[in-house]
């Protein structure tokens, strides 16, 4: 009886040191990865860049188009004819809306067709799954008489 106890203390004393020793080399590694190394510290702050500014324009505000060079105003009379009067610009031609209500239509349609070929699989997966099931019962077999005085186990 003694040695049994011995030996469960032994058992119970061993993984706790086991435990232990693995528990403290994680921490001690983990300190010494977490730990700064004074050399390379050093070297670092005695070399530090100045420090720049960076100014992003926001994603709201529109780009600029590039500006044409400026012209001397002799070059610019030279150059300028007289101004032709503008014309009104023609307003484009509409969608009819037959066309939009024949879009319609189609839409209607192709979901019809969608909808009837869905339903058709549907009624086909079920009566595949009847007809295995109707394939899948067994026949009962009968063995012997009613001898109901016996215990029976799983059906024997």
């Amino acid at each position: 009886m003694a040695s049994s106890a011995r030996i469960f203390f032994a058992g119970v004393g061993t993984t706790f040191v086991i435990l232990g020793v693995g528990f403290g080399s994680g921490l001690l590694m983990a300190n010494s990865a977490l730990k700064d190394h004074s050399g390379y510290q050093a070297r670092t702050t005695a070399e530090l860049p100045s420090p720049v500014r960076v100014i992003l324009p926001t994603t709201a505000e529109a780009a600029q188009p590039p500006q044409p060079p400026q012209q001397t105003s002799q070059q610019a009379a030279v150059v300028d004819p007289a101004p032709e009067p503008v014309q009104a610009a023609q307003p484009e031609k509409r969608v009819e809306k037959p066309d939009a209500k024949k879009a319609e239509a189609e839409v209607r349609e192709r979901r019809k067709r969608y909808a009837e070929r869905k339903f058709k699989r549907e009624a086909a997966r079920a009566r595949q799954r009847l007809e295995t099931r109707e394939r899948d019962e067994a026949p009962v077999m009968a063995f012997g008489g009613d001898d109901n005085s016996r215990v029976a186990l799983f059906g024997n």
